[in-house]
């Protein structure tokens, strides 16, 4: 089945079950999951093959842009400093808590006898950066305080650049190289500093341009790219 087909079939299972959601009164993040559970138990259809290029090119951004742009940055400036702490020393501090709960998992499970620490480590680094989406969908439809969910929102937009950081030196230190701690600040401080610098710039002259025009299809064309 083609990808194209694939994709409207995932469409349609998705619009089908926000309608059943919102009759049966229930949470639609929830009813999602559990129709994609029910669809990869049933093996229905050969689910879309998603590459790098694909998530980063084509998910990511407009998942990235979606939160961004409906986020009241005036909570971010309130809570900015226990946001700061949780994109950056909770990242750090969940990468080491999995990788201290799946060693003893893994041996328990006899999964591996060669699991180490770093390994364990890169894998904590590699799924640190969790997207909030589907828990502030559900705060939201559960009426939950703007504040929490505010939290959960800014530290998503955040710690995408912690965790790819994190994950690069800790691969490195995997292969065998030497890394400092000078090393690990200024890679920090151009990762992140680097995609603010960007963002800001592209956005201040988009949001330039489609002040200046009154034509909906080229502020469309704009937003898009810009995201």
């Amino acid at each position: 089945m083609h990808i194209d087909t694939i994709l409207v079939l995932l469409f349609i299972v998705a619009t089908t079950v926000a309608i059943i959601a919102k009759q049966l009164r229930l949470p639609y993040t929830v009813a999602l999951v559990v129709a994609g559970l029910v669809l990869g138990q049933l093996h229905a259809f050969e689910p879309p093959h998603l590459t790098q290029s694909l998530l980063f090119a084509v998910f990511l951004p407009g998942l990235l842009f979606e939160a961004a742009f409906h986020f009241d940055f005036s909570l971010f400036r309130r809570d900015r400093s226990l946001i700061l702490t949780l994109a950056v020393p909770g990242v750090l501090a969940g990468i080491f808590l999995t990788a201290a709960i799946l060693i003893p998992v893994a041996a328990a499970l006899h999964l591996t006898d060669t699991l180490t620490w770093t390994h364990a480590l890169v894998f904590g680094a590699l799924v640190a950066a969790t997207d909030p989406i589907a828990v502030v969908g559900l705060f939201r439809s559960l009426g939950a305080p703007r504040r929490l969910a505010a939290l959960l929102e800014g530290e998503s937009l955040l710690n995408d650049g912690t965790s790819i950081v994190f994950f690069g030196i800790i691969l490195a230190v995997a292969g065998g190289a030497a890394v400092s701690a000078s090393g690990v600040v200024l890679e920090f401080i151009r990762v992140v500093g680097i995609g603010i610098g960007v963002g800001f710039a592209l956005g201040l002259v988009v949001s330039t341009i489609i002040q200046r025009i009154d034509e909906p299809m080229l502020e469309i064309t704009l937003t898009t790219i810009a995201a």
